[in-house]
């Protein structure tokens, strides 16, 4: 079983135990200085003791420039830190490596156009030099980034490189900074240091660099002396192609691999939606790649690998890219959370410890956060029962997975109903929980888990003909009427809007705020405002809606200029308030229980507080 994934590879003198990439994602884990941190090692630790075959650190500064708290190995102080890292993944059997990439070129504000040829050699010299620290420091391995929208790719593509020189004019000349780049690296860190290129296989824009062009420059890449090629995709205005939201495909950039990988001899590392390390041993059994990478993947379940190689599919923790992660270190300049994985991050500090006095724990809510909760204290040793008045586990997750591109959000589910089953935690479904229930039950603890309901628009005048939540669009028969009017123009709203014009109506979306989907990751958000505009969805910002007049809705926006949209059916987006819950009765038990309120009844969000919530209840109880 897996037996292509499993396999050792050699590259040049170094042999990796298998065929598994741990890839260089920021987690912001570094010091405010840049410097490794305990955090990091525990980060990556947990990772090499699961099995990955290797790793290579973050994107990793060849300068003291880049944003506060991102690693930069800039200059021989910083050796000792990055030793102690990387003993501490190698002592776990795996093998390290460094990407480097000359983040700090670019925020000066200086771009590849305006470069003399002496600053040119300056940011190779900082390379190199970089490089050999990465050798002293006793990685096994070098990544140069070539790829996305950096200092590199910038020569690498037409798009960017308008340079007439030695440096830009034909894709020959655009290639000459990573050939010279990729030497003098080789010159440096001597004939035995392996050397591994990223690079976009294609920047999927008019103009920018296409796999046809970077088939061309492979070649010379290889002669230069680069022993790993590992290929991403995207550029500066394409980072979508970067980091992959839920609407690509999983394996979305494999053909990129398999085609450089006919036009070079050394091994080649695939990229992008990967989180099955089934589909990853196909990957390598079909000859599409040699290795393949894990990014979000690992993340989401440390023990993704290990628990792929002991046959514990159902065990497996899968990434459902959401984009959270990335969302809080992109565009917040945030460190990383997981949404699924409350111990991502805290890995040193997170080993579940038993509990030291046994309680009988009753969770009301079997929902994500309910559910972690639970899997939580039933592996501290307390007694667990799980109760929902809903007759299947989930939650809200079951409604959620409903709209285009959120399937995999069934991941989560998955993943926690079975803990429910391996854990042999009672489940008690139908049951509507009441106090007389809790005092025949007379458990120690009471954990309420049972979410939020929506928020209500209120108008004037009028009402709307026909007002649903978004609940009630997605699980119900959808009314025949044929215009529908989503006021809330978040991701809940804008996800409903190309639900409902998937099913052939006539959507309108009014949002208060100034921006559509200001609450969603970036690169997500891009993909959805196109899937909208090609919908011919209207999208009005900085809008309300006033009065109803039949099935006409009549709004204002914030400049006064008055708007109308046909309204058969109103959908209320506007978020979500915490249901709370008393039970009455239950101060008058003795003792009186422990009781925690956790997930959206707590204070409506997403699933990461949802889980993250549970996690850290089922750890304090």
């Amino acid at each position: 079983m897996l037996e292509a994934l499993k396999s050792p590879i050699m590259i040049r003198n170094l042999q990796i135990r298998n065929r598994v990439v741990m890839s260089p994602v920021t987690t912001r884990f570094a010091s405010e200085s840049g410097a490794v941190t305990r955090q990091l090692i525990d980060y990556h630790v947990e990772r090499a003791k699961a099995g990955v075959g290797l790793q290579i650190l973050e994107n990793v500064s060849i300068q003291d420039q880049p944003p506060p708290y991102m690693l930069r190995i800039h200059t021989d102080g910083v050796i000792a830190g990055f030793n102690e890292l990387a003993e501490s993944i190698k002592g776990w059997g795996a093998s390290a490596g460094v990407q480097l990439n000359a983040i700090g070129a670019i925020r000066q504000g200086t771009d590849v156009n305006q470069l003399t040829t002496e600053q040119i050699f300056s940011v190779m010299d900082d390379f190199t030099a970089a490089a050999l620290r990465v050798k002293i420091a006793g990685f096994d391995l070098v990544e140069i980034h070539g790829a996305h929208a950096y200092f590199i790719a910038q020569f690498t593509s037409a798009r960017s490189n308008h340079r007439n020189d030695e440096w830009g004019g034909t894709w020959e000349k655009r290639a000459n900074f990573l050939i010279s780049l990729i030497r003098r690296t080789r010159e440096k860190v001597g004939s035995d240091f392996p050397i591994s290129l990223r690079i976009s296989g294609d920047e999927f824009i008019e103009g920018g660099r296409t796999i046809e062009e970077t088939e061309r420059m492979a070649p010379l890449f290889e002669k230069a002396g680069i022993d790993l090629l590992h290929v991403s995709g995207g550029g500066p205005e394409t980072r979508e192609w970067t980091g992959l939201p839920m609407a690509f495909p999983q394996g979305t950039l494999v053909y990129l691999a398999e085609r450089l990988k006919k036009c070079v001899s050394i091994p080649v590392v695939t990229v992008g939606r990967i989180n099955d390390p089934q589909l990853a041993d196909r990957i390598i059994r079909e000859g599409k790649a040699d290795m393949v990478a894990f990014g979000r993947g690992l993340i989401a379940d440390p023990y993704l690998i290990q628990k792929a190689f002991q046959g514990k599919f159902q065990e497996m923790r899968r990434c459902t890219a959401c984009m959270d992660c990335r969302m809080r270190v992109v565009d917040l300049g945030l460190r990383m959370k997981c949404s699924i994985n409350a111990e991502m991050g805290k890995e040193g500090e997170s080993a579940l410890l038993p509990a030291s006095k046994l309680k009988k724990v009753m969770i009301i809510g079997a929902g994500p956060a309910g559910m972690e909760a639970a899997r939580i204290a039933k592996l501290r040793g307390h007694r667990v029962s799980l109760y929902d008045q809903q007759k299947k586990l989930g939650g809200q997750i079951n409604l959620a997975v409903i709209p285009p591109h959120k399937e995999e959000l069934k991941n989560i589910l998955d993943y926690l109903s079975h803990q429910m089953k391996a854990l042999k935690i009672p489940v008690k479904l139908g049951v509507r929980v009441d106090s007389g229930m809790i005092q025949k039950i007379k458990p120690d603890v009471v954990v309420i888990a049972i979410g939020a309901k929506p928020i209500l628009p209120s108008f004037e005048g009028s009402l709307p003909p026909k007002l649903l939540t978004p609940q009630e669009v997605l699980e119900r028969k959808l009314p025949k009427e044929e215009s529908f009017l989503v006021i809330g123009g978040g991701s809940l709203g804008c996800e409903l809007a190309e639900y409902l014009a998937e099913k052939g109506k006539k959507v309108s979306v009014v949002e208060i705020l100034g921006q559509i989907a200001s609450d969603a990751e970036s690169n997500a958000r891009k993909l959805l405002m196109q899937r909208l505009a090609g919908k011919k969805v209207p999208l009005y910002t900085l809008s309300r809606v006033q009065k109803f007049e039949g099935n006409r809705a009549f709004g204002v926006n914030e400049s006064g200029e008055r708007f109308e949209v046909p309204a058969d059916v109103v959908v209320a987006a506007m978020g979500a308030q915490s249901c709370a819950l008393t039970i009455k009765g239950l101060e008058k038990m003795r003792p009186a229980p422990e009781i925690y309120t956790i997930g959206d009844c707590r204070q409506a969000g997403k699933i990461m507080q949802a889980i993250h919530d549970g996690n850290r209840v089922g750890r304090i109880i």
